[in-house]
């Protein structure tokens, strides 16, 4: 049996897993990472040089990507999209009523031959329909827990889900989350306005991710005149038995905010997400968006999907990955290590993934970047899945 092509990423400034970078190769083969070091030889191979090579990168919430919908859209199309902004893993993220969640998995499972054909995707995310509160989305989204609809489910999804979003103040969250737990679905904190002791007994019960902290949480009111609430945000950030998401726009949550963040969890406890929708990566403009959301105004990706039909309320972020990657270091002023960290690195281990560093073994999921962090290849299990058009 023929031996499969190798590749070497050339002469690039390598992230390795401690935080520093190297001026080495990257030897690829088998969709694995075979070596990393100097002098790497290959028939095949990727010039990185001047640029850097980071692992690729993984968006744990994504509703939407230019004219796709994770919803109704084509999965194929949408990981090429993806790719294209440096995505070499994402969550499709569904919110619609429960019954629409289940078609279009089941849809997407037979177009994907059980996600077969499409490595980019870790499976899909549920952020609906067990929520306190519908945030952007509407209220026939959102629907009481209850065991049928959990297993219609969970049936629909064959297996495939991997993030379940929960309001903790929901009655039987508690039960939801040690079942789902259990099957080994990451549950999320979401669209809430719990209790700290709501919250803690969600965590408790298993619990491990925050859904866009900051975001669609209620703010808890004054004890009392001059006095400062505490309130379920406050727990969460120095629950270390949490991960944070932070949407990295700086929109939806100030830069000061997402530096206090920086600043109470362990490193390995927060995430980057895009959260993004219909829309995100087109050029400024309004587009009419599907699934009955209205029209859709689209500023650059700091300024969020806007909602015309409904006073430019937000709907998501206009986002994409590699926009938020350099956010991470041009807006919030953090270095190449902890942007990849909170992009690569962190959401990797919450979802137990062979991925998000460069190190022999880990799978060949890899960008290389210029040295303005711009996008040159996006390289997904060892295979170029996107390369920049040469001028």
């Amino acid at each position: 049996m023929e031996e499969p092509m190798a590749l070497v990423i050339r002469n690039g400034s390598v992230l390795l897993p401690g935080g520093e970078l190297c001026s080495c190769d990257v030897l690829i083969q088998n969709g694995l990472i075979q070596a990393v070091g100097p002098s790497l030889e290959s028939e095949t191979q990727v010039d990185a040089t001047g640029g850097y090579v980071v692992p690729g990168l993984i968006d744990l919430h994504t509703h939407g990507i230019r004219t796709e919908s994770a919803q109704a859209g084509a999965l194929s199309e949408y990981a090429r999209i993806e790719a294209s902004f440096g995505t070499t893993t994402f969550y499709p993220t569904l919110f619609c009523p429960p019954e629409e969640s289940a078609k279009q998995m089941e849809r997407h499972r037979r177009e994907t031959n059980e996600f077969r054909l499409l490595p980019q995707i870790g499976g899909f995310r549920l952020e609906s329909p067990y929520l306190a509160r519908t945030g952007a989305g509407l209220s026939k989204d959102l629907v009481p827990i209850g065991p049928e609809t959990t297993e219609m489910l969970l049936s629909a999804a064959g297996g495939h889900v991997r993030i379940w979003d929960v309001s903790p103040e929901l009655e039987r969250a508690p039960d939801l989350i040690r079942q789902l737990s259990r099957a080994g679905i990451v549950c999320s904190i979401a669209h809430t306005q719990a209790t700290i002791e709501q919250g803690r007994a969600a965590v408790d019960a298993g619990a491990r991710l925050v859904t866009h902290l900051f975001d669609v949480f209620e703010i808890p009111a004054s004890t009392g005149t001059g006095v400062y609430p505490q309130g379920l945000v406050d727990y969460l950030l120095v629950e270390d038995r949490v991960t944070c998401e932070i949407i990295g726009d700086g929109t939806h949550v100030s830069p000061l905010l997402v530096e206090k963040t920086f600043r109470c969890k362990p490193s390995d406890r927060l995430v980057f997400i895009t959260d993004s929708n219909y829309g995100a990566g087109l050029p400024p403009g309004r587009y009419v968006a599907p699934g009955g959301w209205g029209t859709v105004q689209i500023d650059g990706p700091n300024n969020g999907v806007r909602q015309v039909d409904r006073n430019m309320g937000l709907a998501g972020s206009a986002l994409t990955p590699i926009d938020s990657f350099r956010n991470a270091i041009r807006l919030f002023h953090k270095d190449i290590a902890t942007a990849s960290h909170v992009w690569s690195r962190n959401p990797a281990r919450l979802m137990g993934l062979n991925k998000g560093e460069i190190a022999p073994g880990r799978d060949a999921d890899l960008i290389v970047l210029d040295q303005d962090l711009d996008l040159v290849y996006t390289i997904v299990a060892g295979e170029i899945a996107y390369q920049r058009a040469q001028a």
